[in-house]
């Protein structure tokens, strides 16, 4: 009885995985974003209006299909897990025991939250600054923690989560919170603030921001000279992120920076207002609603601020024309116009349009020059049109502004 001769099962595969350049991707990306802007300008061309296209529109939807699928494909070539740089902050916190005394407990959480790898290169001396603030600055001495009914050990949490189109990155201690009091003080010793002027809290977490601000009284090798914070906020403004600040006194400080997923193409909504085109990422929308007359309120207690109804809950309207203190004495009743709901972390805000024109997967550039200073601007998308839109950010929109 003869038998098969039996076939090796247990060869060695190839690799999975293939080094390449991060230059050789990043050119991949440009060349990627220019190909997306020259089939828009081919398929939006005004020698083709009016004419009956049948199979060059076909044609031209599945070509722009194609080309969305390969800007993801693109953009998930850049894509790292956070974990890379969390690694490195975890050596770190032995380094920090040892200069402040102190014992710490430092939780990672959703290390494998996607990010772009450009941020992710930036990312390390911007977190560190922060961990070693919050151990440093935030976490109590044994004994004092002891003394205030909490573990002698501090716990400092790293976390990362994918939130829509952004990642938002948490730094989160258990120690004494932001001193008010003191940093108010300091503030308003650099001019910050006047000597009768009481910021609300909010406000007052953004001081630590400022270049050269620090309320410690002795320089060590962590934390005093006040340029650590400086360095972390100026590399958020490059990378289109913008970073939160939440204390209670006793409880702890919570540092979140929320940053785009990707710095190359944005999924927007492309809106007019005016002669002006904007732009809005799909997943910071709430809705589109169309408002009726009686869903409208106006408060002239506040400078005639006005308010719109939606489902029985009201939205602070915020016209762009006000935002961008342009001089507009006749403005559209907002019956007459689209609005965007925004969803933000302080609750929804409604942004009223001319014109919803399209959906688009854009490009996007840095503001450069004179426009660097737009406000509530993640930058510039390039339209097929060849026009520019500027891309909104929500959460700037509600705080009136700030970066």
């Amino acid at each position: 009885m003869s038998t098969e001769p039996e076939v090796a099962t247990d060869a060695p595969q190839a690799s999975a995985l293939m080094r390449v350049s991060s230059d050789k991707i990043s050119r991949l990306m440009d060349l990627v974003g220019e190909l997306s802007l020259s089939v828009s300008e081919t398929v939006n061309s005004p020698e083709l209006q009016g004419l009956e296209l049948n199979s060059f529109d076909a044609a031209a939807h599945r070509l722009s299909m194609i080309v969305r699928e390969v800007q993801d494909a693109a953009t998930d070539l850049r894509l790292v897990s956070v974990d890379e740089v969390f690694k490195r902050l975890r050596r770190m916190i032995r380094e920090m025991e040892r200069e402040t005394g102190k014992s710490i407990n430092l939780v990672i959480e959703g290390g494998d939250t996607a990010i772009d790898k450009l941020v992710s290169d930036r990312l390390y001396d911007p977190l560190l600054h922060v961990l070693r603030n919050a151990a440093d600055h935030g976490l109590e001495g044994p004994e004092e923690r002891e003394a205030n009914g909490k573990n002698r050990k501090g716990r400092i949490t790293l976390g990362a989560a994918q939130v829509g189109s952004e990642v938002r990155i948490m730094v989160s201690d258990d120690g004494r919170g932001l001193n008010h009091e003191r940093i108010l003080k300091k503030a308003r010793e650099k001019g910050l603030f006047g000597p009768d002027e009481v910021p609300e809290a909010a406000v007052l977490n953004k001081v630590i921001f400022e270049p050269g601000f620090s309320t410690a009284e002795n320089v060590s090798k962590l934390s005093g000279r006040g340029v650590g914070m400086d360095v972390l906020n100026q590399t958020m403004k490059e990378l289109r992120g913008r970073i939160t600040v939440d204390s209670a006194e006793g409880k702890g400080t919570d540092v979140a920076l929320h940053i785009p997923v990707s710095l190359a193409f944005l999924d927007c909504i492309i809106l007019r207002l005016g002669s002006r085109m904007f732009a809005i990422p799909v997943d910071d929308i709430a809705e589109i609603v169309k408002p009726n007359s009686q869903d409208l309120v106006e408060i002239s207690a506040d400078n005639g601020a006005e308010m719109m109804r939606l489902r029985g809950a009201f939205v602070r309207v915020c016209r762009l024309e006000h935002f961008y203190d342009e001089n507009v004495s006749d403005l559209r009743p907002l019956s007459d116009m689209v609005t965007i709901v925004f969803k933000t972390t302080t609750g929804q805000i409604a942004v009223p349009v001319d014109e919803v024109l399209d959906r688009q997967q854009v490009v996007m550039k840095p503001m450069v020059g004179a426009l660097a200073n737009v406000r509530a601007s993640w930058g510039c998308a390039l339209l097929g049109t060849g026009e520019v839109a500027v891309v909104l950010d929500g959460e700037r929109l509600s705080q009136g502004g700030a970066s």
